[in-house]
C-alpha cells in the first residue's frame, strides 16, 4: 500500500496505511489478519503498527478516568462509520462511509 492510502484505496492523511482503522477494530478480521501478516515481514509497517499501538495505549491509560462531554457522546451516537464489503468474481472491495442518523 502506498503511504496515506487506506486498505479501501482512499487517501486519508490521518490513517497511515489504514493501520489506525485496523487497530480500532473497524475493519473485517480477514483484512486485519492480512495487514498483520504483512507487517510481520515489513519493518516499516511493523514499526508504524507498534508506534500506533503504544500511542493508543498511552491515550487509553491517560484518559481512563475521564468521561467524554455529553455533547460529544451525543454526536458520536448520531454519527458512525459504516463499512461495506462487496464480493465479485473472486475479488472484494471495501467501502467506508460516514452515516449520520437522524436525531
Amino acid at each position: 500500500m502506498s503511504e496515506n492510502t487506506s486498505p479501501q484505496g482512499t487517501a486519508d492523511a490521518t490513517d497511515r496505511f489504514g493501520l489506525e482503522t485496523a487497530l480500532d477494530g473497524e475493519l473485517p478480521r480477514e483484512t486485519v489478519a492480512r495487514m498483520t501478516a504483512h507487517a510481520e515481514g515489513c519493518p516499516e509497517c511493523a514499526e508504524e503498527m507498534a508506534r500506533l499501538r503504544a500511542l493508543k495505549e498511552l491515550v487509553r491509560r491517560s484518559c481512563a478516568s475521564e468521561t467524554a462531554p455529553r455533547t460529544l457522546r451525543e454526536r458520536i451516537s448520531i454519527q458512525y462509520s459504516r463499512i461495506e464489503v462487496t464480493h465479485s468474481q473472486g475479488s472484494a472491495s471495501i467501502e467506508t462511509r460516514t452515516v449520520r442518523r437522524s436525531s
